[in-house]
Formats: structure tokens, C-alpha cells, sequence
């Protein structure tokens, strides 16, 4: 058990560079396009695993039309959310308050499956907004309380969306496997995200602007994030509980935060320390025993 433990906190580690590199790309191009070709490049290398390992099941129209729509909300809509919320909060903020996604996870399975909240989640959730509310200052301090607000607001609904779409991806679990939705629903995503591309945002010359350091970025984040890093994570899941490998999104907070404050020279303010500290130990309280696994397909 030691071992998968070890490689859980080395991929949150490594996982804690895809804002950073996201944050490097956005910088370059718009937000619409990066996810554009974020989806598109993880759907095709999934889609290629499939094909070789001979793995596709056949599905159903309705199961595949399911797919299509959770991962357009998922991966397209939720993802624009999130990289808004990076590009108006920087990294370091992104990470801090994209740590309460989590309890977040909880607190809406609670509510739409009807699930009994033990008193602990109270507690959790106690520490996970008075953290969130001293991290909204803190980035005012430093910024504004518009910019503040928006990136905590944008980064938030993102995290309800991905839980909304978690709860409905459950049931499709057993019948579709987990490389098989992923190349559904990031293809779908990709799909949808073109058709915008070409009858309204009009984003594709941007591409000229990239620099190797974005193209560089774009490409791990494409592949290592969206594709390995997954494929790791579930692996993983077949040894270590799912409550138990959500507590290791601590070590995702910690390294993203490092890498934003080493590379971007991002400005931290010890309320943005104290909230993220009360946001973690929310998030820690809250996995003594979770109401909801979170086996986020995002």
C-alpha cells in the first residue's frame, strides 16, 4: 500500500504544474481556443487506445448522446469556467480556492441524492467558507474585490458544475469503461468547442502567437495532465479508496501553489495563507468519511 500512496502524492505533485502551464498558454491565446485544443488532442489519444487495445464496447444512441452532453458541460463548459477564474486570479489563487472542490463534490451530493450529513461535514464546511471568504480579501488586497469575486465565483460554479456532472456520469460507470467515456465526452467537448470556433469566436489565427514555451505548455498539459495523469489516477482507484485519494489534493494545492509563486512571481498575502490553510483543513475533515466518492471524471 506504501508505494501507491507515494505515486498518489507524486501525481498530485506533478499535477500541480497544469495551472501554471495553463496559465502560461492562456497568456497567448484565448481561453475559448486553448480548450479547443486541449479536448480535442486528450479525445484522440484516448480514442487511439481504445481502437489498439481493442477495448471499444458497443453502446447504445442514448448512452452516447448521455456522454456527449456530460463531457460538453464538463470539459467544455466547466473548463472555461476554470481557466477564466486562472486567467483573472493567477495561479496561486486557483489553487487555493480550486481546493474547496472537493467539499463542494460532497455538499451536492448531499443535496440532490438526498445523502445524511454527519456533524463533522458541518465543521468542514465551517472551514471551507470562513477560508474562501479570507481568500477573497486577500486577493482584494492585491488586486480588487471584482477580480477577486469573479475568479472565486467563476472557479466555484466550475467545481458545482463538474459535482452535477459527476452524480449524472455515476450511472453510466458499469456500462461504458472509463477510457471509453473519457474519449466520448473530451471528443464531444472538442466538437462542440469547433463549432463555436467557426461560427462565432473565430480564434484560430491566434495559434500564430504562440511561442515554444506555450506550445510546450499546451502540449503537456494535453497529454501529461489530461491523458497520463488520469490514467494514473485511475489506476490508482483499484488500491486506494476514493475518500482516502482525495486527501492527497492537498499535495495539488501546496505544489500549485509553489510553482505559481516560483515561476509566475505571483504575490501571496498571509489572509490568502490563512484561507488556504482553513480550506485544506476543511477538505481534510471533510474525507474523515465522505457522503459522496469522489471519482471526478474531470
Amino acid at each position: 500500500m506504501g508505494k501507491y500512496l507515494v505515486i498518489a502524492a507524486v501525481l498530485q505533485i506533478i499535477w500541480g504544474i497544469v495551472p501554471t502551464a495553463s496559465k502560461l498558454v492562456i497568456n497567448e491565446i484565448p481561453v475559448e481556443l486553448f480548450v479547443t485544443l486541449r479536448w480535442s488532442i486528450s479525445g484522440i489519444i484516448f480514442l487511439l487506445y481504445l481502437f489498439i487495445s481493442k477495448s471499444w464496447r458497443k453502446i447504445s444512441f442514448k448512452q452516447g448522446i448521455k456522454i456527449s452532453v456530460l463531457g460538453i458541460l464538463g470539459y467544455g463548459l466547466a473548463s472555461i469556467g476554470t481557466l477564466y477564474g486562472l486567467k483573472y486570479g493567477g495561479v496561486v489563487n486557483f489553487a487555493l480556492v480550486g481546493s474547496v472542490g472537493p467539499v463542494i463534490t460532497s455538499l451536492t451530493c448531499i443535496w440532490l441524492l438526498k445523502e445524511k450529513a454527519a456533524p463533522w461535514f458541518c465543521l468542514a464546511l465551517t472551514f471551507c467558507v470562513s477560508g474562501l471568504v479570507l481568500l477573497v480579501v486577500g486577493k482584494y488586497e492585491i488586486s480588487s474585490m471584482t477580480v477577486a469575486g469573479l475568479s472565486a465565483g467563476l472557479i466555484i460554479g466550475s467545481s458545482f458544475l463538474e459535482a452535477l456532472v459527476l452524480i449524472n456520469s455515476k450511472k453510466l460507470k458499469g456500462e461504458v469503461n472509463v477510457p471509453q467515456y473519457l474519449a466520448i465526452a473530451q471528443l464531444a467537448a472538442a466538437a462542440w468547442m469547433w463549432f463555436l470556433q467557426l461560427v462565432l469566436f473565430h480564434q484560430t489565427s491566434s495559434l500564430l502567437n504562440l511561442s515554444l514555451t506555450g506550445i510546450m505548455a499546451g502540449v503537456f498539459v494535453s497529454i501529461v495532465a489530461c491523458v497520463l495523469c488520469y490514467a494514473v489516477l485511475y489506476w490508482l482507484l483499484g488500491f486506494i479508496d476514493g475518500h482516502r485519494l482525495a486527501l492527497f489534493d492537498g499535495f495539488h494545492t501546496l505544489s500549485a501553489t509553489l510553482f505559481g509563486l516560483y515561476l509566475l512571481n505571483e504575490p501571496l498575502r498571509p489572509l490568502m495563507i490563512i484561507g488556504g490553510v482553513l480550506v485544506l483543513a476543511g477538505l481534510v475533515v471533510g474525507n474523515i468519511r465522505k457522503p459522496c466518492n469522489n471519482e471526478d471524471f474531470q
